[in-house]
């Protein structure tokens, strides 16, 4: 019950950044897709590996450097004989661009590839069958957006989180690919 209440208040949270943020001036929004590796230590270790995709972003960006981040990766796993089991991940992340990005499809300025640090909070957890749990944790990444064709750019980047709940660090990478619509 607790792992419900946290993914429907995070889940509300998201949906009210994605109708409420104004795109800032010519800076357009960006629309992404992650693959990604995530390697747990604690009590429990764990590896995740999700390709091509594991995770869908949408940035709105407030400045030229800033852009607010919802980010929102869902699995469900059905086992023979077992009961299916439902895995999110929801995040909020602000990305500071340490220089002022240029999108690809600018024309009055050439594209530059753009360094960022991203800090983020969110809850992973599962529900299935009789079971259920949620983590709240937060972290920070560091990585470069490197333009690639007209609205089109790569993402690399590496990050670091604590989940609080199962006092765990958490080491990630991810490899994605941005959209900037016209």
């Amino acid at each position: 019950m607790r792992a419900n209440l946290k993914f429907a208040a995070l889940t509300a949270g998201l949906a009210s950044c994605l109708t409420t943020l104004p795109a800032f001036g010519q800076v357009p929004m960006e629309y992404g897709i992650d693959a990604g590796a995530t390697f747990g230590f604690g009590d429990v270790s764990s590896v995740e590996i999700a390709l091509p995709a594991s995770r869908f972003r949408v940035g709105f960006p407030q400045s030229p450097r800033i852009t607010v981040e919802p980010v929102a990766g869902l699995a469900y796993t059905k086992i023979e004989d077992t009961d299916g089991v439902l895995i999110y991940n929801l995040e909020l992340g602000a990305l500071y661009n340490l220089s002022a990005f240029t999108p690809p499809e600018l024309e009055d300025a050439p594209p530059g590839t753009s360094a960022y640090i991203r800090p983020f909070v969110g809850v992973t957890g599962f529900t299935g069958g009789d079971n259920s749990d949620a983590e709240l944790s937060v972290g920070t990444g560091i990585g470069v957006k490197v333009p690639w064709q007209p609205n089109l750019s790569w993402r690399l980047e590496a990050n670091v989180g604590y989940g609080f709940d199962n006092k765990a660090a958490r080491v990630g990478l991810l490899a994605g690919l941005s959209f900037f619509p016209s």
